[in-house]
C-alpha cells in the first residue's frame, strides 16, 4: 500500500508521523518539511524504537519562512526502512506553522530466513 501521513506542527509538541503495525515493513521513500510561516524555525523528524530515537532524519534543522527541505522523492526506492512497532515523529522547535509529510510503503512482513544474520 503505497501512502502518505502528514501532520501540521502548531506548537513544540511531539507529534506522531507513522507507526508501523506489526508484521509488515514500511519502506519509506520521502520526507517532506515546509515552514508555511514567516519565521525562521527548527525541526526535529526521526525514528524512534520502544521510545529510543534511532536516526534523525532532520536534527534542528533551521528552516526559513516559507521554505521546504526533503529528503528522497527522487525515485520510488525506499531511503529508510522501519519494521513493525517503529514509530517517525516530528517537533518543532517553536510555535509556528511546520508541515511534515512522509511517503510510504506498507508491505506485509516477508518470511525470515532462520539463517538471516548467520544466525
Amino acid at each position: 500500500m503505497l501512502a502518505t501521513n502528514h501532520k501540521t506542527l502548531t506548537d513544540t509538541t511531539e507529534q506522531t508521523i507513522l507507526e508501523v503495525p506489526a508484521g509488515f515493513v514500511c519502506y519509506v521513500s520521502y520526507v517532506f518539511v515546509a515552514n508555511h510561516g514567516g519565521s525562521t524555525n527548527t525541526v526535529d523528524v526521526w525514528w524512534e524504537l520502544e521510545g529510543t530515537p534511532q536516526v534523525y532524519m532532520f536534527d534542528g534543522k533551521s528552516i526559513g519562512g516559507t521554505n521546504r527541505e526533503e529528503l528522497g522523492g527522487q525515485a520510488s526506492t525506499a531511503i529508510f526502512v522501519l519494521h513493525g512497532g517503529e514509530i517517525i515523529k516530528a517537533q518543532a522547535g517553536s510555535a509556528g506553522n511546520i508541515e511534515v509529510a512522509v511517503t510510504f510503503d506498507l508491505r506485509y512482513q516477508p518470511i525470515n530466513f532462520s539463517n538471516f544474520n548467520s544466525v
